[in-house]
């Protein structure tokens, strides 16, 4: 009967141990958010535009969202390897994004928009909207997340396809 009462104490006590041990396990994953990084987005037009957004996170993953004339009309979480995200962080670095304009619009109707939006420590900092013109190096920054986003979501599209 002793021994018996000793084991029983003995699993309550390491049921209460692994139920601490999960809970603050909970606690220190949640505690750490997923930052946004960047957010980017393309408005739709009247023709065949692609429209998206997507938010970069500081942990390397993106939140993505077609919504049309793109490989992909859904929402998918997509993973940066580690050089693609630093080399994100260094174009946003080399972009000195605080000295943009907040706008480029055109007095075309039709036109869609890029719209980025750069944050810090998870706040945002600065928006810019694009229709037309604008710097080159923006230009350029906005061309390279363009192509890197379409070319995972067409590598999602062809993983999604049916196996022959």
């Amino acid at each position: 009967m002793h021994t018996l009462l000793s084991l029983l104490k003995l699993g309550l006590g390491l049921g209460l141990i692994l139920v601490a041990s999960c809970s603050t396990a909970q606690k220190s994953s949640a505690q750490v958010p997923d930052t946004p990084l960047l957010h980017f987005q393309k408005t739709p037009c009247l023709g065949t535009c692609p429209s998206y957004e997507a938010t970069f996170l500081a942990n390397g993953s993106i939140r993505y969202t077609g919504y049309s004339h793109v490989p992909v009309t859904d929402t998918v979480t997509f993973t940066l390897t580690p050089q693609q995200l630093d080399g994100i962080r260094q174009d946003i670095a080399k972009l000195n994004y605080a000295s943009l304009q907040d706008m480029y619009l055109t007095n075309w109707s039709d036109m869609p928009s890029t719209i980025t939006t750069f944050y810090e420590a998870g706040k945002e900092i600065k928006r810019v909207q694009q229709e037309e013109g604008g710097p080159k190096p923006l230009l350029d920054f906005q061309e390279r997340l363009h192509t890197l986003l379409m070319s995972l979501a067409d590598e999602e599209a062809k993983r999604r396809l049916p196996v022959r």
